[in-house]
């Protein structure tokens, strides 16, 4: 499958808002290419999303491309981590939120476990409740949305960690 389109792209128009934070034209192209390919797959897989980019179905490695760009390998001359993507994403949904025609503003807080109950090793891995309420592998989240009647935005995404057993 492969997502072409004849008029200006809305997502091209909503990615481009991020080229600040990326320096170099490869890694800003992977990262377009693997949102759309993320979009049009419906999946994290790397060579299902991969393959359903335009520019990334055509390279021969391009799923050690959005593998490198997800581990930061290929980012080093960019600022695409949690915290800048983020803090762009909060910028736009601000800035949206500010246009509305409406006086009325809702925030919504979503307190979610993440749950991961096969990890064994990953950073600052807590125990959070599972569906039945056992313990499991994972992290507790806080999620913020702005929603108007027409307009909603994130404003507010953090992954909550304890510190185990700190070095003294």
């Amino acid at each position: 499958m492969e997502c072409q389109t004849t008029w200006e792209d809305p997502l091209q128009r909503s990615l481009q808002r991020f080229d600040g934070l990326i320096k170099d034209e490869r890694t800003r192209r992977t990262f377009q290419e693997s949102v759309k390919g993320i979009m049009t797959a419906g999946t994290l897989i790397c060579q299902r999303t991969a393959a359903c980019s335009p520019r990334l179905s055509k390279a021969k490695d391009g799923a050690q491309r959005i593998i490198r760009l997800a581990t930061g390998e290929s980012t080093h001359r960019s600022q695409v981590d949690a915290e800048h993507l983020t803090a762009q994403l909060r910028e736009v949904a601000v800035e949206h939120l500010s246009q509305a025609p409406e006086n009325e503003l809702w925030l919504i807080a979503d307190g979610s476990d993440l749950r991961k109950p096969y990890a064994e090793a990953m950073p600052a891995l807590m125990q959070v409740r599972d569906l039945d309420g056992s313990l499991v592998p994972g992290y507790r989240t806080l999620n913020v949305l702005g929603v108007t009647p027409k307009r909603r935005g994130i404003l507010a995404s953090l992954g909550c960690s304890v510190v185990r057993n700190p070095v003294l």
